[in-house]
C-alpha cells in the first residue's frame, strides 16, 4: 500500500487581480505571458519548499513553544511586488527570477519565506504566548529606539536560528554579516549588529537565549 505524501501546509498561489493591481502601480499591465510565467515560479516554488517545510515548521513550533493548527496557509507568489510581505503572505520574486535553476536564489526564497513566516507566526497568536511575551519586554526596554529595529532583533534572530539548523552555520553566518554589511542604515542592518554584538546563537536556542539575556 503507498503510503500518501502529507499535503504542505504552506501553499504558494498566484492571483491575477492582485498581481494585476501590483502591475498597476508602477504603469504596467498584466499579460498571458506574465501570467504563465509566474504559474511556472510558483510550481517552481512550491516544489523547492515542500522539500524544507517539515523541518522549518517543527523548528517554529519548538522555538515559539506552539502548535501549528493551520491546515493550508495561502502565501501568494509575486514576480513584480517590490518586497516580500507577511500581511497578506507574499513573496516577491522579483529579485530571483533565476529560482528555478539558481541554488543561491533558491536558498534566498527560503530565507525570505523563513522572515515572513516569523512575522506571521507572531501576529497570528495571542498576546500571551511565548514569542509576543518576549517581544513586549524588549520593547519596554527600546534596545534599539525604535519599533521596527526591535521587532526584528526577534524577527533575525529566528531567521539566522533557522538558517543555521537547516542548512549549516556558515549559511546563517554570511546571511547575518550581509545584512549588516548592506543594510547598516535600517532597522534591519542595526537589529543583526546587535544579534552579533550579543552573541546569539545562530540556533533553535536564540530566543530563549535573549530570554535569559534580558533578565540579567
Amino acid at each position: 500500500m503507498k503510503i500518501k505524501k502529507p499535503e504542505p501546509v504552506i501553499r504558494f498561489t498566484y492571483s491575477y487581480p492582485y498581481e494585476e493591481a501590483m502591475l498597476t502601480l508602477v504603469g504596467e499591465k498584466l499579460t498571458q505571458e506574465h501570467s504563465e510565467t509566474t504559474m511556472k515560479k510558483v510550481k517552481a516554488a512550491q516544489a523547492i519548499w515542500n522539500a524544507y517545510e517539515r523541518q522549518i515548521l517543527r523548528l517554529f513550533e519548538e522555538m515559539y513553544k506552539i502548535e501549528i493548527s493551520e491546515k493550508c496557509i495561502t502565501t501568494f507568489i509575486s514576480l513584480v511586488a517590490p518586497n516580500s510581505f507577511s500581511r497578506p503572505l507574499t513573496i516577491s520574486l522579483k529579485h530571483s527570477m533565476d529560482i528555478v535553476k539558481n541554488e543561491k536564489s533558491q536558498r534566498a526564497f527560503i530565507y525570505t519565506v523563513i522572515h515572513e513566516l516569523a512575522h506571521y507566526f507572531s501576529y497570528t497568536r495571542g498576546d500571551t504566548e511565548f514569542f509576543n511575551v518576549l517581544y513586549d519586554k524588549v520593547q519596554k526596554l527600546d534596545l534599539l529606539g525604535e519599533h521596527g529595529a526591535n521587532l526584528h532583533y526577534l524577527i533575525q534572530a529566528v531567521e539566522f536560528g533557522i538558517i543555521g539548523e537547516v542548512f549549516g552555520p556558515r549559511y546563517a553566518n554570511y546571511s547575518r554579516d550581509w545584512t549588516i554589511d548592506n543594510w547598516s542604515d535600517n532597522e534591519y542592518g542595526k537589529s543583526a549588529l546587535l544579534l552579533k554584538e550579543h552573541d546569539v546563537p545562530l540556533d533553535k536556542t536564540c530566543l530563549e537565549y535573549i530570554e535569559k539575556r534580558l533578565k540579567e
